[in-house]
């Protein structure tokens, strides 16, 4: 059957791109797929916008995972982690922030525990790192962007869905003066993910023991809500706020079901930012304050039988963040520039109550100082540069850090590393064709969580080397009055890849060899008529050993605007086969899957929305992935304008 999906698909996107060269009509882009702020450079930021995922209830990850070089992975129904790659970087190597903030992740962002309700959009940069970020990372920039404080009114969402899945967000907004203008977003969203799957009953192979059964101890529930005030003077103030208190069961695998363990993580994150005023000459400000607690409470082996209350093991993190950057901009005819010097420091205490676990204080500071250029002597081409230079420091304040059954003797460690990246960019803003090639060196310093661990089972590496490696891109699009194509040539190359190395009962992160991805991505948006718009693509890539990376991935969605304010969704994707381990043993096969939705608006600011998810499958599974996940899901949900 997949196959069969795959041969559909291709001819579809094909029929797609003959269609929409051969029209000339009025025709505005999909908010979906749009040039981003450096238009002048013609290199691509993707711009996701809510109207795009409202009603359908979908993860972060799995709307990022619609578009052209990213793949997702997760590990259960809602709230459960959830990560993707970028081109075959993976979730480490991809930096996430907020507002422009950068979080000071523990490890790999754990995409499943945003909820997007809160957000306006999502800015998705892909194959490199813009300045204003100071991100450690090679993968790319996901910022979620909050809804702004503009004008009175609100909004009413409201849903509920398979698996007892409830969400209710409320907006409201309102000029507080003529010069001060203030917006609350909060949100509420649970699931008790007790969704069917295939239990293997410890013997993967032996399908004769097999037995069907659900999923227990996988609840999940958050409440999280974002702040904003705005003061508009000469220069914009924004005070923001955004806060998450979350906890869910821990279900374990298959078999092994934990009937007590939970987790739990809550956080607060506050920024000021001053906005630039002059487009000539200005300055700007940010800066934020936080503090991040993560906490697992568990009992092995005994939980799995429900016992153990008293003499859980319990594991955890506390981060305090403070931090700011400075920013100068210049800009004439011909040149445009941006200078960031950024400065964070982060105090980590952890929460282990385990012998054989690191305990410590630690202290981690950075600075870095980004640069960016674009130098335009004509007005259909121009020459962007990117640096930066990044000095990290990780000290011990007390304590001890467990590295492998003793105490380690790490006491201090610091680094520099460097990056850059120049881009050559043609074609004019309003143009048909354009096209860019860039080439940069990027890196990224280990996390804490791999330096530090303090995870069950995995100890801590204060040695780990950075990442480095070198990326090409080079691209060219074509777009008229209705239509947009657009392909992209890519090669990541990255040096002492960091994985996690298991022996015996214990798993460590090493430096490991060098990991190699090149391919290609192809991307068309168009409204073939006044009824009909559709966005497909695809990506064909050669990830050599790299796990969970597909040589095909395919996606396809059509909008039918119906009669009587009604709406139609159909949406088609499919991957090639992939591998979960670099030795390429554990093979995930070819697979498929449609998704459908339905949407009425009995007035313009009252809309229904009906979705299916995955109608192909029911609940898909394979005897590699340790953690099944949801399969067919229903959901109805209601928004209101106010």
């Amino acid at each position: 059957m997949a196959e069969k999906i795959l041969l559909f698909i291709i001819p579809f996107i094909l029929f797609c791109f003959f269609a929409a060269a051969a029209e000339e009509a009025v025709y505005t882009l999909p908010g979906s797929v749009v040039v981003g702020e450096e238009i002048e450079n013609n290199e691509r930021m993707l711009e996701i916008k809510s109207s795009d995922w409202e009603g359908k209830n979908l993860s972060l990850a799995d709307v990022l995972a619609t578009y052209a070089g990213i793949q997702t992975r997760q590990m259960g129904g809602m709230g459960s982690f959830q990560s993707i790659s970028i081109r075959g970087m993976p979730g480490k190597q991809i930096a996430l922030a907020i507002d422009g903030v950068v979080l000071q992740s523990f490890g790999v962002a754990d995409l499943g525990s945003i909820d997007l309700n809160q957000y306006e959009k999502v800015e998705v940069y892909k194959g490199f790192i813009p300045a204003k970020f100071a991100a450690n990372g090679m993968g790319g920039v996901i910022n979620l962007v909050s809804k702004d404080a503009a004008a009175k009114g609100g909004r009413f969402y409201a849903s509920y869905g398979s698996h007892n899945s409830r969400i209710l967000s409320m907006q409201a907004s309102a000029p507080l003066t003529d010069s001060l203008f203030w917006t609350s977003n909060i949100n509420y969203r649970a699931s008790d993910n007790d969704f069917s799957y295939l239990n293997r009953n410890g013997t993967q192979y032996n399908t004769e023991d097999d037995f069907w059964t659900k999923r227990e101890n996988a609840g999940y529930s958050q409440i999280s809500g974002n702040h904003s005030w705005t003061f508009v003077q000469k220069r914009n103030i924004v005070l923001r706020a955004e806060h998450h208190s979350e906890e869910g069961g821990i279900s374990g695998r298959e078999h092994q079901v934990i009937k007590t363990a939970r987790s739990a993580n809550d956080g607060i994150l506050a920024s000021l930012e001053i906005e630039p005023k002059d487009k000539n000459i200005d300055f700007g400000f940010q800066g934020f304050t936080g503090i991040d607690k993560n906490m697992s409470v568990w009992h092995e082996p005994i939980d799995k039988m429900g016992y153990g209350e008293e003499e859980r093991t319990e594991v955890g993190l506390l981060a305090k963040n403070v931090g700011g950057q400075g920013s100068f901009y210049f800009e004439n005819i011909f040149l445009k520039t941006e200078l960031h010097a950024y400065l964070s420091y982060q105090y980590l205490e952890s929460r282990n109550k385990s012998v054989i676990l690191s305990d410590y204080e630690l202290s981690n500071t950075v600075f870095q100082a980004s640069f960016a250029g674009t130098f335009a002597p004509i007005d259909f081409f121009n020459v962007r540069l990117n640096a930066a230079s990044r000095h990290s420091r990780q000290k011990l304040e007390s304590g001890y850090v467990r590295t492998f059954y003793m105490d380690g003797e790490f006491k201090e460690r610091s680094k520099d590393l460097r990056s850059g990246r120049v881009s050559l960019n043609f074609g004019k803003t309003d143009s048909k064709w354009s096209s860019f090639f860039a080439l940069g060196h990027y890196f990224r310093d280990p996390s804490v969580y791999e330096l530090f661990s303090t995870a069950f089972g995995i100890v801590s590496n204060p040695n780990l080397k950075p990442e480095q490696g070198e990326q090409i891109e080079a691209g060219v699009a074509y777009k008229t009055k209705k239509s947009k194509l657009s392909a992209t040539l890519f090669a990541n190359s990255i040096r002492d890849r960091i994985i996690y190395h298991t022996s015996g009962m214990v798993t460590k992160p090493i430096n490991a060899e060098a990991g190699k991805v090149y391919g290609i991505e192809n991307e068309l948006a168009s409204e073939l008529f006044s009824w009909l718009k559709i966005n497909a693509n695809a990506t064909f890539q050669n990830p050599k050993n790299l796990p969970n990376e597909p040589k095909e991935q395919y996606y396809a969605s059509m909008l039918f605007v119906l009669p009587y304010s009604f709406e139609l969704t159909l949406d088609g994707e499919a991957h090639g086969l992939f591998y979960r381990d670099k030795a390429q043993r554990k093979n995930i096969p070819i697979n498929s899957f449609y998704h459908a939705g339905l949407s009425y608006k009995p007035t313009p600011k009252t809309k229904f929305f009906f979705y299916a998810k995955n109608l192909s499958g029911g609940e898909y599974q394979n005897i590699y992935d340790a953690y099944p996940t949801p399969g067919r899901m229903f959901s109805l949900s209601y928004s209101h304008g106010l």
